[in-house]
């Protein structure tokens, strides 16, 4: 029967030595001596327990043996002993039961001790206890003795989970002639306790005298044949138990009869044989030879179709094939019908032939066993299989009731019941289930469908269910089956049986008894049903949680301590204390968990034990995920009892576990999603498991934007985890459907009806509760499923091109025969393509251009210091020097400290390997030890390290206070590195530098049970991820690796902070005391790449490390950044601006009536600015854009700017992808009614618990909350009806083809305790990119918040909504009182001489040659503790928001501080201090730009966007001009060409507009200047229309005075107070129309002037 599995390991013989030497033998003989309980708690209310102990090793006797009973006692004694002959082989677990015995209730459980006898040493006696309760005292106390015999061992089968041991078959014949005649009881009961058949019963009534009864046994010192004897003989019986006759079996003889005759009552016989041959189950995790034979065929199929779809040159090779699977999900009729429309879909894109496998559970079953009753189905056209599904569907369902189908359900029940199948209602479910789908009796069965497949010519099917434990939910305890044509097996045991053999009975892997196999309607009414619910289920569902049932009914579970303390092995379990609920809530789980049927089949693992090492084994490990699988006795008790099989649904509903066996290989998974409710849960749950079992699967990412509404397609893929599939997830939407019949083919209004398919309301026709459709809806299902496949063409076949290139690559690292694996093997990201595919922008960053540097290695001597400075009142200081590079490395380092002297002498040296093209200013901080305070800081020196040549040693000595001939004295050397150059990529500014993978496996098995605490730290500072926290494992898997990313020649050294161990005495040293916090500390640049090593291994810990260069490509290419390192404008935006010059030269030419198209290179580039707060600036803008619109000017426009508060107006543009194409009108409406509306509303109960849901969902996702992001959300609630889900990155629709200006937002990165006018960074956000005007470092608007290291992206974190960016750009609470003092003062002068340190240049001796990017050697002196105190009172911020800090790593190039584009924006202190600038901060800290000054000026005027006019629409509040002056006089610091200003003598009556032509300014744009004054509009309704007496009215807006309704503080407009300020706005536009054209005529001139003459002749023309 066996013939066709593959043959599983023996590990020993049968036969016995040839020699006399004494064997190995794996057998010892334990002795288990119950000795006392010390102080037993109380089960009764008035008296004592009565205590006893019972014993149960399941491994050596099947039978549970007890002590006796001791009274009324607190410190029962016992001393008595119990034998047991254990294999070391399997996983021997002792369980000692402590009972209170009640003389009329049921004996109470107190508590039971699980003790893993691998603990124990062979040869020695140890006496342990057991700590039940250390708070009470209370222990117990038991001796174990192990000793080792001489027994030959007998062969076992093993897969390193399961073990099959030597099955006996006992022969019982006996003949009853004579007890017939003596006994009037009528039946005689045979056992033999741990056999296959338990127990049997002879009847003596009637029949033949002679009986032969069979029991399959693993025969050990305990198995015995008890037999119960009529009433007549017990009373003469003298066997210690009256009535049985018990006979052990250890010592029959094999293949002997023994002949037994009992008072001549009967006659009794005994024959022993061993059973021989293969085991019936295969026991292995690879798959089976059937499978592989299929999987070679079926890839000839694949590669076939694959070439012709992806249009291949050559046949792709067998190991090139990918193997692409499809998934799906239950939900019966509905599931059944649109799994047809999806094949549908697949076949007619020739796609069905690349797929290798289907699986399915639930409805999909239904599906897939109809289609497989025909061999070829796949190579015909599906629609004579569809058309037969839409009758047997829309056929009615009553007929299924009728009294003859109830007749033939009964008679094919009792006929399934007579061969000896388990019957229950869910078989009667599956004969219904084929009364719906067939006409008549389907013959078909689950074996038969291997002609479907032996030919490779369709995909394999498999089917999936879980077996579940009586008691336990399915969240609890479940168990993956996977059932295809060849067999059905256990994902967990690595346990298979033939397809034909399901529901026969099996023992220790040998078939017992044959059943008919079963037939496929009765496998579907298993893996659909429905039936098997629980309460528990019910309340997963509507709360998901059973935490709270949990806490109420589980049993208290608890790893307890023993003594002495026993040797630690890795595999050993931990020795545990189960204490049992009470009995109400036993009660309670009984009935959460009780279930009203389930279908149940002979459990084919029955009667194998758990290998001692099966713990440790990979394959169980991958699916080991429920509270009993580190329970290994409860495990095999589970596997004694019945199958208990339910649909998978019950847990997640979907197919995935099989086709993530990491022996099928799948590269490429289709989900077809058809489950009712949430179509993301399935798969965020699956996600979620795959995550918590470590099974490589790609993270899943949708907005809450698409989940809400749903797009056809999302396609997951993990570039760094190879091992993951690439996943195409179609959920069932109604999405392009409704406008399209066919991809690209519109419905006609006729056809509209067609497209309303309802598959998500509560009304809809496809529930799941529906078990016949009409044929309309049928059909709608079907062509609904069938589109969205043939409408996502792309991605799929995207996708397959991705895995062919994948399965190539990997061939290729196999034949380089290279040690392992890089981590990244993907040729090309598949996201990117997915974005290009999306959004038609092109590529967004080009691979990375790298350029080998050297390193070269530093050396420092510290020698002396002279004359050095007091610190204390008494004494001369007691110095030591710290050494600060980090570009060379995090550490700290220190010389001695030279006590009490004014001339310190230390002569220390240290070492750095520092890179070449990177700014290294090393930090010499000159310290005073102080015992008691903390140690005071003298003065730091910062040497920039440039200044040493390579090859020369030179000693400096720094002129620390010349008047006070206070000097230090060091000695520098520079040599070459013998390491090779190290490949960076820079922009001449920031330097990406190398960056290595350190993974980092610890095995802790042997330090668990001597530690204190669960946790200890693994350490690499500098690293990405810093520092990583290991929780000692509470089973004896190895954990994952943890992963350090950290630069290659960076001077790391990774620190592993162990766990505190026990004490082991009462008394213990200081010494010890220390040692029992122990470290392991390795430097990582002695580490080999690609190459595992052990360090730190003892008798505690197992560490092995592996240190790999972070490479993609074919020819180990360092990984392209995910940063965008240049100052010219992206790919994206260049593309926008060809598409918008085309619209601007339409409006130019429309507008000032030229005769002649303008080419490309006249079309100037024009801006619109905008500064203001609030509502006033909201309101304003919008009027100021209705102007720009009435004139036609709007669309001459390529850029608008916004901050503060006009970016409220310009996101809720953008919503609208054509809106400066349509009337404004409609958008003015909804935003007066915004303005005008109560905001109440947005401080209302309702509204503050959504936003502490949304702030909570938000720090889940891994963004960094503060009150900034509250004030967001407020902003929304201010300025919406609803949630708003649109993003940045959504705003590119708007701007994609060039129909609307390209918006640019602006804010500040400012830095903790340093006042904004100190350090204040520009940071410019687009929807294509967001970036540091100064560092020329940009990354993808979507990636704005995800985590980066060194330019890579490290964390992907979901997009912020466009509400918590309008939170950070017009942030009002980020103001420090330095600025407040600045903002009233316009100086900070005062404050600065109180609170900066000293900073003072100095010279060092000799004089070195100086090089023009040098810094110069500077010492820096630190205030005092007071002046410090009140800096940071100064400078403290109440919030400011925080983003991850994607400049995170880079460090500053070695000649930065003289590039280009550096200098253009370098204004503030700390540039000059590149230790300050690197990327080492966590986060951005991102304020409101007007922090600085109120203008968003400064994107505009970055000389690559070339803007030629800018119109400065001003809302401010005070000074109309100080805003405008502060950006000019900036500018001007800057040395950035701008027009020259002059508005003082018009402040008190401003005009409307002012133009500045920039002419005596070569390069400067010109200018036009809109401020917001009520001028002419007083007298004028319109340019040119006097207002009358009543409209007078009208025309007073008071926008200045400090009454005005439109001051900053305001949040609410009234309707009449909103139009007069839109309206102003609107008139001061079309007012200074001719300005503004001849702004535009100047500019069109100088751009045809600036062609026609070289750039040094060219004047401008006025």
């Amino acid at each position: 029967m066996g013939s066709n599995l593959s043959t599983s390991e023996t590990f020993t013989s049968t036969s016995a030595p040839a020699v006399r030497t004494a064997p190995v033998s794996p057998f010892n003989l334990l002795t288990v001596k119950i000795l006392r309980v010390r102080n037993a708690r109380k089960a009764d209310l008035l008296t004592l327990s009565d205590c006893y102990v019972t014993l149960w090793l399941p491994t050596a006797s099947a039978e549970k043996v007890r002590t006796r009973t001791i009274r009324n006692s607190k410190n029962p004694v016992w001393n008595e002993a119990f034998c047991y002959k254990i294999d070391r082989r399997v996983k021997n677990v002792l369980e000692l039961k402590v009972c209170d015995e009640d003389t009329v209730t049921r004996d109470d459980e107190l508590c039971t001790v699980l003790f893993d006898i691998d603990k124990l040493t062979v040869g020695r006696t140890v006496r342990v206890k057991f700590q039940l309760n250390p708070q009470a005292r209370e222990e117990l106390e038991v001796e174990f003795t192990l000793q080792n015999t001489l027994d030959y061992p007998d062969g076992i089968i093993t897969n390193g989970v399961l073990v099959a041991r030597e099955v006996s078959c006992l022969e019982v014949r006996l003949d009853t002639g004579k007890l017939k005649q003596q006994s009037t009881n009528p039946e005689l009961t045979f056992t033999v306790k741990g056999s296959h058949e338990g127990s049997q019963k002879i009847l003596l009534d009637s029949g033949p005298s002679l009986h032969i009864i069979i029991f399959h046994c693993v025969i050990n010192d305990q198995t015995r044949l008890d037999i119960i004897l009529p009433e007549e003989l017990a009373d003469g019986n003298e066997k210690e138990k009256p009535g049985v006759l018990s006979f052990p079996l250890n010592s029959l003889p094999l293949q002997k009869e023994i002949t037994l005759e009992e008072d001549n009552s009967f006659h009794l016989c005994l024959t022993a044989r061993k059973c021989s041959g293969d085991l019936d189950v295969r026991l292995g995790f690879s798959l089976c030879r059937e499978e592989q034979n299929f999987l070679r065929k079926r890839k000839k199929y694949v590669a076939a179709a694959l070439k012709k779809i992806l249009n291949l040159e050559e046949d792709l090779k067998e190991h090139e094939v990918p193997v692409v699977a499809i998934t799906t999900t239950g939900g019966g009729t509905r599931s059944l019908t649109a799994m047809y429309g999806s094949l549908l879909g697949l076949q007619k894109l020739n796609l069905l032939d690349c797929i290798s496998y289907i699986g399915g559970l639930s409805g999909t079953t239904w599906t897939m066993a109809n289609l497989y009753e025909d061999a070829n189905w796949s190579q015909k056209y599906l629609e004579d299989a569809i058309k037969e599904a839409r009758k047997q569907v829309t056929k009615s369902k009553i007929c299924c009731f009728s009294l003859d189908c109830l007749k033939y359900y009964y008679n094919d029940l009792m006929e399934r019941t007579k061969e000896g199948h388990n019957t229950s209602f869910i078989d009667l479910w599956g004969l219904v289930i084929e009364s719906m789908l067939h006409d008549k009796k389907d013959e078909h069965r689950l074996s038969d469908q291997r002609q479907a497949v032996d030919n490779g010519q369709n995909p394999l099917p498999i089917y999936v269910a879980i077996n579940l434990k009586s008691n336990y939910s399915a969240q609890a305890f479940r168990e993956w089956l996977e059932f295809t044509p060849y067999e059905v097996g256990l994902l967990k045991y690595g346990a298979s049986i033939r397809a034909e053999h399901f529901g026969s009975q099996f023992f220790m892997g040998r078939m017992v008894k044959k059943l008919s196999e079963t037939r496929i309607c009765y496998m579907q009414g298993m893996w659909s049903s429905i039936f098997s619910i629980d309460v528990m289920y019910v309340w997963n569902l509507a709360a998901d949680s059973e935490d709270f049932w949990c806490r109420w009914t589980r049993d208290r579970v608890k790893d307890i301590a023993e003594e002495p303390f026993l040797s630690v092995n890795p595999y050993e379990v931990d020795t545990c204390l189960f204490t049992p609920s009470s009995v109400f809530s036993s009660t309670l789980r009984d009935v959460l968990t009780g279930r009203p049927t389930i279908a149940q089949y002979p459990n084919f693992i029955r009667g194998f034990q758990l290998h001692n090492k099966y713990l440790e084994s990979e394959g169980f490990s991958t699916w080991k995920d429920t509270v009993i699988d580190s329970f290994p006795n409860k495990l095999m008790e589970t596997a004694d009892s019945e199958l208990s099989l339910v649909d998978t649904g019950f847990f997640i509903n979907t197919s995935y576990p099989p086709l993530l066996r990491s022996k099928r290989e799948v590269d490429v998974i289709l989900h077809l999603n058809y489950s009712g409710g949430s179509q993301t849960l399935p798969l965020d749950q699956i996600a979620k498991y795959f995550s918590e079992q470590e099974i490589p699967f790609p993270k899943i990412e949708i907005s809450e934007e698409d989940r809400e509404n749903l797009k056809e397609c999302y396609v997951f893929e993990e570039a760094d985890s190879p091992q993951a599939p690439t996943v195409l997830f179609f959920p069932l939407v109604n999405d392009t459907f409704k406008k399209y019949k066919a991809p690209g083919v519109e419905r006609s209004p006729e056809e509209m009806a067609e497209g309303k398919v309802d598959v998500s309301s509560i009304l809809s026709p496809f529930t799941t509760r529906e078990v016949c459709f009409s044929e309309e809806n049928f059909d709608k299902l079907v062509k609904l499923t069938d589109y969205n496949v043939l409408n996502n063409e792309k991605l799929i076949i995207q996708a397959l091109r991705l895995a062919v290139a994948r399965r190539k690559q990997k061939n290729f690292y196999t034949r380089s025969c290279l040690p392992e694996t890089p981590s990244d093997p993907s040729t090309s990201t598949f996201h990117t393509w997915l974005r290009q595919e999306r959004t038609t922008m092109g590529l967004f960053y080009s691979k990375s251009q790298t350029e080998p540097s050297p390193c070269n290695l530093l050396t420092v001597k510290i020698i002396q210091m002279k004359n050095a400075r007091k610190a204390d009142l008494l004494s001369q200081s007691d110095c030591y020097v710290s050494l600060s590079l980090p570009t060379a490395s995090v550490q700290q380092f220190r010389t001695k400290t030279v006590q009490n002297s004014k001339n310190p002498t230390w002569n220390e040296t240290f070492h750095f390997t520092i890179q070449s093209q990177v700014k290294n200013v090393l930090e010499l901080k000159v310290c005073d030890e102080d015992k008691v305070t903390e140690d005071d800081h003298l003065l730091t020196v910062f040497f920039d390290v440039s200044k040493i040549q390579l090859g020369e040693n030179i000693q400096l000595s720094f002129q620390l206070n010349p008047q006070g001939k206070e000097e230090l004295e060091v000695e520098f050397t520079m040599e070459s590195s013998p390491d090779p150059p190290e490949n960076i990529i820079t922009n001449g500014v920031l330097v990406s530098r190398e960056v290595s993978c350190l993974d980092v496996q610890v095995n802790d098995g042997r330090l668990r049970k001597d530690t204190m605490e669960r946790k200890f730290a693994l350490t690499v500072d500098g690293s990405y991820e810093g520092t990583q926290t290991h929780t000692l494992s509470s089973c004896l898997c190895p954990t994952s690796p943890a992963r350090f990313h950290y630069i290659k020649y960076n001077q790391a050294a990774l620190t592993v902070a162990l766990p505190r161990r026990r004490r082991l005495s009462r008394s213990i040293s200081s010494q010890n005391e220390r040692d029992m916090n122990e470290s392991v500390t390795l430097p990582l640049n002695s580490l080999p790449i690609q190459e595992k090593i052990s360090i730190g291994e003892d008798r505690t810990i197992d560490l092995y490390t592996k240190a790999n260069e972070w490479t993609q490509g074919l020819c180990f290419r360092p990984r392209n950044l995910d940063a965008r390192l240049g100052f010219d404008l992206c790919t994206d935006e260049q593309n926008f601006l060809q598409n918008r010059k085309k619209v601007v030269a339409s409006a130019l030419k429309d507008v000032l009536h030229l005769e002649e198209d303008l080419q490309e290179h006249e079309v100037p580039i024009v801006a619109v600015t905008t500064a203001g707060c609030g509502i006033r600036a909201l309101t304003a803008m919008y009027g100021s854009i209705l102007g720009l619109q009435k004139l036609r000017v709007l669309d001459c426009i390529s850029y608008i700017s916004g901050s503060s508060g006009t970016t409220w107006t310009m996101t809720k543009l953008y919503e609208d992808a054509d809106w400066s194409r349509k009337d404004l009108g409609e958008v003015i409406i909804e935003a007066r009614k915004q303005a005008a509306k109560c905001k109440m509303g947005a401080f209302s109960l309702k509204s503050l618990r959504n936003y502490y849901r949304e702030l909570s969902q938000r720090t889940q996702a891994g963004h960094k909350t503060s009150f900034i992001d509250l004030w967001g959300l407020m902003i929304e609630a201010m300025l919406n009806d609803g949630k708003s889900h649109h993003r940045l990155s959504d705003q590119r629709q708007a701007v994609n083809q060039g129909q609307n200006p390209l918006p640019i937002y602006l804010a500040l990165n400012v830095k903790d305790k340093v006042a904004t006018k100190d350090f204040r960074e520009w940071v410019e956000f687009t929807p294509y990119e967001v970036g540091f005007l100064k560092y020329g470092a940009f990354i993808r608007a979507e990636d704005f918040g995800s985590e980066f290291f060194m330019g890579r992206l490290m964390k992907r974190i979901p997009e912020s909504r466009i509400c918590f960016m309008q939170g950070m750009w017009s942030s009002i609470f980020s103001k420090n009182l330095l600025d407040a003092w600045h903002a009233a003062d316009n100086s900070e002068d005062f404050w600065h001489r109180w609170t900066q340190d000293k900073v003072t240049e100095i010279e060092e001796q000799p004089d070195l040659p100086e090089k023009p990017y040098e810094m110069a050697t500077c010492v820096v002196t630190p205030t005092s503790g007071l002046s410090t105190t009140l800096r940071d009172i100064l400078t403290d911020r109440p919030a400011v928001s925080k983003y991850h800090n994607f400049l995170r790593g880079f460090q500053m190039h070695n000649e930065y501080i003289q590039h280009e584009h550096f200098t253009k924006w370098k204004d503030t202190l700390l540039d000059t201090s590149p230790n300050d600038l690197r990327g080492n901060s966590e986060h951005l800290e991102l304020v409101d730009a007007a922090f600085f000054f109120e203008t968003s000026y400064p994107p505009l005027l970055r000389p690559e966007r070339k803007v030629d006019v800018i119109i400065h629409l001003n809302y401010t509040g005070g000074s109309q001009i100080l805003p405008l002056e502060q950006a000019c006089k900036y500018f001007a610091e800057q040395e950035i060409p701008f027009p020259c200003i002059g508005l003082t003598d018009d402040e008190k009556n401003l005009k409307e507009c002012y133009m500045f032509d920039g002419a005596d300014t070569p390069g400067a744009p010109l200018l036009l200047y809109f401020p917001l004054v009520n001028d002419t509009f007083q007298k004028y309704v319109a340019p040119g229309m006097t207002r009358t007496a009543a409209e007078m009215e009208q025309g007073k807006v008071d926008i200045s005075s400090f009454s005005s309704p439109y001051s900053t503080r305001e949040v609410s407009l009234k309707a009449e107070d909103f139009n007069k300020l839109l309206k102003l706005a609107d008139y001061n536009i079309m007012n200074n129309e001719n300005m503004i054209l001849q702004a535009l005529r100047t500019a069109v001139a100088r751009k045809k002037q600036a062609l026609s003459q070289p750039a040094s002749q060219a004047q401008p023309s006025a």
